[in-house]
Formats: C-alpha cells, sequence, structure tokens
C-alpha cells in the first residue's frame, strides 16, 4: 500500500496493540475499519465511551469542503472524502468503500487530546445523563455487547469521581458512612 501523501510504501505496525499501517517518511498512519476505535479505546480507557463513527449519519455535518489535495486510498485507490473529528478541528479521510480511515501525523495524539478536553469539561450532571444513554445502550442495543456495558461502568467510574471533585463534603460523609457501616 502507498502512502496517500505520496511518500513510500505503508509498513504494518502495532500501535496500541492494534495492526495498522505507517508510512515511514511522513509518520501518517492507516486505519482499516474500526481500527481507530480501537487505538482511540486502548489509548485511554477513560475515552472509551465517547464514540465517533466516521461513516456514520452524524459524520455528514462535519464533511469538510473538497479541496483541490486529492488524497487517494492505499487499500483501494478510490479517492477519499475529508471530514472534521467532530469539532476537534482535525482533518481525516476516509474510504467510502473500504472504510477505513487516514490520519497524518499528530493527528491521532490530537484526537486523543480534544477527548481527553472533552471529558474533562463534563460536569457531574452531564456525565449523569451520559451514564443513562450509556445504560440505554446497554439494555436495548443491538445485542448487549460487552464494549456496551464496558462504556457504561467508564462513564459510572468518571462520574464518582467528578462527584468527588464538584461535591467534596458528601464525599467526605459517604466515606464516613462506609467506615462506619457493618455492611462491609
Amino acid at each position: 500500500m502507498e502512502c496517500p501523501e505520496g511518500h513510500a510504501q505503508l509498513v504494518e505496525v502495532s500501535y496500541k496493540g492494534v495492526l495498522i499501517y505507517e508510512c515511514p517518511t511522513c509518520k501518517g498512519r492507516w486505519f482499516d475499519r474500526g481500527e481507530l476505535k480501537k487505538a482511540k479505546d486502548r489509548t485511554d480507557e477513560d475515552l472509551r465511551w465517547l464514540d465517533f463513527d466516521p461513516f456514520g449519519p452524524e459524520a455528514d455535518k462535519y464533511a469538510v469542503p473538497a479541496s483541490t489535495e486529492q488524497k487517494l486510498c492505499p487499500r483501494c485507490s478510490l479517492p477519499m472524502t475529508a471530514l472534521t473529528y467532530k469539532t476537534s478541528g482535525v482533518t481525516i479521510y476516509k474510504c467510502p468503500r473500504c472504510h477505513g480511515v487516514w490520519l497524518s501525523h499528530g493527528e491521532f495524539e490530537a484526537i486523543v487530546s480534544y477527548l481527553e478536553n472533552v471529558v474533562d469539561a463534563e460536569s457531574a450532571p452531564e456525565l449523569a445523563k451520559d451514564a443513562g444513554k450509556q445504560f440505554e445502550k446497554v439494555l436495548v442495543g443491538p445485542g448487549g455487547e460487552i464494549s456496551d456495558i464496558r462504556d457504561f461502568f467508564t462513564v459510572l467510574k468518571l462520574l464518582e469521581m467528578r462527584l468527588l471533585v464538584e461535591h467534596p463534603r458528601v464525599a467526605a460523609a459517604a466515606e464516613k458512612i462506609y467506615q462506619y457501616s457493618p455492611l462491609k
């Protein structure tokens, strides 16, 4: 496979435990279908519930107008389309046929940083709503996948931590109740 930016042959590498292709010259990365999400989830467990499907209906609103710069899919040689990874400002390229994603050097790290900022900005009430949505996915989702259950528990953990930060007196009271509880 050729680098979409025309530098060199892509080389298979293990990145965050996921086999992807990387250009040895420009350090751009090719993620086959689903590998971007896997790499993101393995980079920071707290981000696993923040999903963005570049091929889902939500992605259309992040489309970037076509420019003169055309990148061809390294897998099937079709022209790729550009879109922004949500509101991150990071432009990614996706192949409409094979559903792979191309990120230029540093863009994966920029996406992770963006997602970390999203988590940091969430208040306890927002995280409580997110936990409810994740719980609903577990109950009425397509199959109650293990990943949905993990996502739910991740948001619960983040909610607990946020409550401890936003309400230290409640956290101290809960700790005292736990200390003296016969149900330990």
